[in-house]
Parts: C-alpha cells; structure tokens; sequence
C-alpha cells in the first residue's frame, strides 16, 4: 500500500487523493486565470487600437472638410497659383492644436498641375500623336525609358495591333494572373502600373523617393497649369522647352502669377512662335484637385485621398480611397 507523508504524519488514501485533486483544481484555475488575463489584455489592445483608428479617420475627415472649405473659399476662379491658400495647406492648417498623441500630413494637389493619359485618346478612340509626344518627352526627363509610353498608348487604343514594344490582350492573357488590354480610359490613375513595363516604375530615382502618380492623372481638362506645373511636366509641353526655358518659367511665376495664358509672352526665353505651338496644351485656371490626409494617432493610421472637381461656384467629390 501507497502512503502520503506530511510531517513524518501518515494520510489516509482518501485524504491524500483530496489533496491531490484540490492541487489540481489550483493548478487549472490558476491557468484558466493567466488565459483569461491573456485574452483580456489582446482585447483591451484591439479595443484601444480600434478607438484610436476612429480617431484618426474622424481628423483626416474633418482636414478634407477643412481643405473643400479652402477651394470654396477661392474668389478667384479663373487663375489658380501655388501662391493661394488652397495650395498652402498642410498640418498648421488646422485651426485648432491637435493632442500630442496625434501626428499628420496634409496637402492638396492640383490635378492640371500633371499630364492627363486619358486626354492622350482622341474621341474617335485614335490616339492624339502631339499628346503621345509630350508623354514621351515627359518619360524622358523623368530619366525613363520612352519605349515604356507604347503599352501606354495601346491600353488606350481601341484596336489590337501592337506598337513596337508595345502590348494587347495576347501579352496580358499570358500573366498570372491574366487579364484583357482595356483598349479604353482608365477608370483610375492607379490603373497604369498594369500596364506592361510601368508596373515597376511605381516609384523611381536613385532611391525610389519619385512617384509616376506625381506627373500623371486622369482627373483635369487635359490642359496643363502653367502656375502650378512642374519643371518636369513644363518640359514636356515643346521639344525647345529645356530645363532653363522651363525655371525661367517657374522662376517668374514665383514674382507673378500668370493670369492668362498671354502672360507666358513675358517671360524672356518665351517666343510668340513657341507660344502659339502650346497654346492649347496649357491654362492658367484649375479644374481638380486631389486632397490627401494622413492621421497618426498611436499605433493607428488612417490615410485618405479625395478628388473634388469645381463647377462654377461648387466643389463636387468625384473619387474617394480610404488607403
């Protein structure tokens, strides 16, 4: 027979399987409990990130409320420029301080600031060979190679004839996963990168610190913002716009908005003859502009971009990507 020893004392059988189940039912209780108290802290973290993730999305709800309120506020509509208030947004935009647990970055982007891929297909569904141009000079001052504007002009196309270097449905069928070559617009800008060889140009530079979405866009009239438009996209407008012709531009915007398109005629290195070739492809005056929001508040962020259009005296959301 088995005996249970405490204190050099015999215990019965009975009693020492009393012992033995009550260390037991310590043992599970204790476990049960450390789970418990596991599972209670993942829940109160998932709460606060929860409560944290509204907050932040409520702010950057209120800074595109905020940044609408600014383009609303524009008097002058027939002229946009980066010296207007709409283009100074940015975190001390917000007309009270915000708690120290929350950190943002606000801006609004002019939209005619960029090149329209769209605008690149005529209404006939041909594709306009001066707009395919400038994509092409754009290509080349970014640094990337021309060839990649071809799959470009094909997506866009309404036939299935290949480019050279270029692509239809038959290259696309063959990814993995496949689909068709719209041969259409793009129904949004983040619909390039599947086009063939643009999907790895997403970002680029020396360090990737240069997004594509910066130069192009298919929200605008198709005609490019000589007040707002980068040296890059300036460039792209004429073959005789270098990047000195193009800083003179800037550099005379920044004493001067242009208040029509007759003003570019003033700045030195711009000739009538010059003038008159881009004359269409630019303005003075915007027409979309995209807003972007983005709210730290602990761990939690909420990333938000919206593209608003002005008709008349209105501001009118037309896209809207919680990120």
């Amino acid at each position: 027979m088995i005996k249970l020893f405490c204190k050099n004392y015999p215990i019965s059988d009975n009693k020492g399987t009393a012992l033995v189940i009550t260390l037991l039912i310590i043992a599970t209780l204790t476990g049960l409990t450390v789970a418990f108290s596991e599972d209670s802290g993942t829940e109160l973290s998932l709460a606060g990130y929860s409560r944290d993730g509204y907050r932040a999305y409520q702010i950057a709800r209120s800074g595109v409320d905020l940044a609408l309120a600014l383009l609303n506020e524009d008097e002058d509509r027939d002229m946009d420029s980066l010296t207007e208030d709409w283009a100074q947004f940015d975190a001390d935009s917000f007309p009270e301080k915000l708690p120290a647990e929350i950190s943002l970055s606000a801006r609004i982007t002019d939209e005619n600031s960029k090149i329209n891929i769209n605008s690149l297909k005529k209404g006939n569904g041909e594709i306009d060979e001066n707009k395919a141009e400038q994509l092409s000079r754009l290509f080349s001052v970014l640094g990337l190679r021309e060839n990649r504007v071809n799959p470009i002009l094909d997506w866009l196309d309404s036939d299935d004839i290949e480019r050279i270097d270029g692509a239809e449905s038959y290259y696309y069928k063959g990814l993995d996963p496949p689909y068709e070559c719209f041969n259409g617009s793009f129904l949004t800008v983040g619909q390039v990168f599947m086009v063939k060889g643009i999907e790895n140009i997403r970002y680029f530079g020396e360090k990737g610190e240069r997004s594509l979405l910066d130069f192009l866009t298919i929200y605008s009239t198709g005609q490019v913002n000589i007040n707002t438009a980068s040296i890059e996209v300036l460039q792209s407008l004429d073959e005789a716009i270098d990047a000195s012709v193009a800083q003179s531009i800037i550099d005379y915007r920044g004493e001067e908005s242009f208040s029509s398109i007759d003003d570019l005629g003033n700045v030195a290195t711009i000739d009538s003859e010059l003038l008159n070739r881009i004359r269409q492809r630019i303005t003075v005056k915007s027409s979309h502009f995209t807003i972007e929001m983005k709210v730290s508040c602990q761990e939690a962020v909420a990333h938000l971009r919206a593209v608003v259009v002005r008709n008349g005296d209105k501001t009118e959301l037309v896209y809207w990507q919680v990120i």
